[in-house]
């Protein structure tokens, strides 16, 4: 028989090593997976561009008031809401040779992106306030003979991109409209119950008395 070198026996010293090192690896471990690491809000420099939005819809408000009354003080207020819609300017968005870039919010339309980004930037109370204060201005000035072509024409430019829907003007029909659509649609259905001839002419009359006004409105203007 030819056999292999006898095995020496380990030693207890050697189980007592090896049981100390599992030990160590297991504590280290254990403290790495464990140990909390500072973080970072996700939402950190978000909420830096909210409150930058915030102080410039604010500071526009402001000026608007101030400028009523000041031709030349106004135009300069609605060039200034002028640079917010179409660059983004103070409320988290930049223009630049290599695009837009904006950092407030998410935009989707490419074509809103490219022309109009501050519209994306804005929030519907913001466009609310800005629309609002702009119809005020012009109001005042328009009372105090303080109005000029520009300024009109600079004017219609910010509504419409503001309240292109004209919910400024339509704001209060439209809390009337479902109880004049459900009247003219008991008038209609009447006809047709009772004097079915009649029906063609009763649908289109109560058709156009629902919608002439909408087109009434938005012609008068704010």
């Amino acid at each position: 028989d030819i056999s292999g070198p006898a095995k020496r026996p380990a030693s207890p010293l050697s189980f007592v090593q090896k049981g100390i090192s599992t030990l160590a690896l297991t504590a280290a471990f254990t403290l790495s997976s464990t140990t909390v690491l500072p973080s970072i809000p996700a939402h950190a420099g978000s909420l830096d561009y909210e409150s930058m939005a915030e102080d410039t819809i604010e500071i526009v408000l402001q000026d608007l008031k101030d400028a009523t009354g000041d031709t030349a003080k106004s135009f300069k207020v609605f060039e200034s809401i002028n640079d917010i819609i179409t660059e983004g300017k103070g409320v988290g968005g930049s223009l630049s040779y290599t695009g837009v870039k904006l950092e407030r919010g998410y935009v989707a339309d490419e074509d809103t992106t490219i022309y109009n980004p501050g519209l994306s930037l804005l929030t519907e109370s913001e466009k609310t306030s800005l629309v609002n204060a702009v119809i005020a201005n012009r109001k005042g000035n328009l009372a105090s003979n303080t109005w000029s072509e520009d300024n009109e024409y600079a004017f219609e430019f910010l509504k419409t991109r503001l309240d292109p829907l004209h919910m400024v003007e339509l704001k209060g029909y439209l809390k009337f409209l479902p109880f004049l659509g459900g009247a003219m649609y008991l008038v209609a259905l009447g006809v047709q119950q009772f004097a079915r001839g009649l029906f063609e002419v009763a649908y289109i009359v109560s058709a156009l008395v629902v919608f002439i006004p909408i087109f009434i409105f938005i012609a008068v203007g704010p």
